[in-house]
């Protein structure tokens, strides 16, 4: 009883978090301009950060996980490590974030407890389905081509999770997005490579209150 509480809490404790980053250093010259980047997107006040990176080491992944550890306890955002439940538990991550190839999320429990956030990338009903049955505590919608909004509905609809939508989202994109019922997005590239990433930051913020105002004034059922 008292994990399925604690996985209840980690999923409250998403409830508010609207802004999830996602980061990608191949652009980048160095450790520090790539910390410095991740400092000014705190600042900037992104909710959740997921330290994603594919083709360097472990020993450097470990090193950066951290030195981004301490900047999320200054910022007050939630850490979380892509695929690596090892790692997020060695750097002391909130949680982890699981793809499709990844171990499980009861083995993922296993190794960093019920306290810790685990999430899950789908790209189907079916897929948020099993994720939700495996005990998630928020998903990540992938759309490579466009934003399927009748999953997104569906979801919102059907399954009382945090969900996140990614693809190709920009600035001007999101305004829309939330008026047609987005809550929460995930978002690389508009962030990390901005020439101000606190500025570029506090931008999709913006446009996801003006949005979110707008959709307050439409009547419930009418957002899609």
């Amino acid at each position: 009883m008292w994990d399925k509480l604690k996985e209840q809490l980690n999923i409250l404790k998403l409830e508010k978090k609207k802004l999830f980053l996602i980061t990608n250093s191949d652009k980048f010259l160095s450790k520090d301009e790539f910390l410095d980047t991740i400092a000014s997107a705190l600042q900037g006040g992104v909710d959740i950060l997921m330290l994603r990176e594919k083709i360097i080491p472990d020993n450097v992944i470990v090193e950066l996980g951290h030195k981004i550890r301490t900047l999320c306890d200054e910022y007050g955002t939630t850490f979380i490590i892509n695929d690596r439940a090892d790692i997020a538990h060695i750097v002391e991550a909130d949680g982890v974030h699981l793809g499709e190839n990844d171990i499980s999320i009861p083995d993922a429990r296993e190794v960093l407890g019920h306290n810790a956030i685990i999430g899950k990338t789908v790209t189907n009903p079916d897929d948020v389905i099993q994720a939700v049955n495996d005990g998630a505590d928020y998903v990540i919608i992938v759309n490579n081509d466009s934003i399927d909004f009748e999953m997104i509905k569906w979801i919102y609809e059907n399954i009382d999770i945090p969900t996140f939508v990614t693809g190709a989202i920009g600035l001007d994109d999101t305004a829309e997005l939330v008026a047609r019922g987005v809550q929460k997005i995930a978002i690389t590239e508009p962030i990390m490579y901005a020439k101000s990433p606190e500025h570029a930051a506090r931008g999709f913020f913006k446009a996801l209150a003006v949005a979110r105002v707008r959709e307050g004034r439409m009547a419930r059922g009418q957002t899609f």
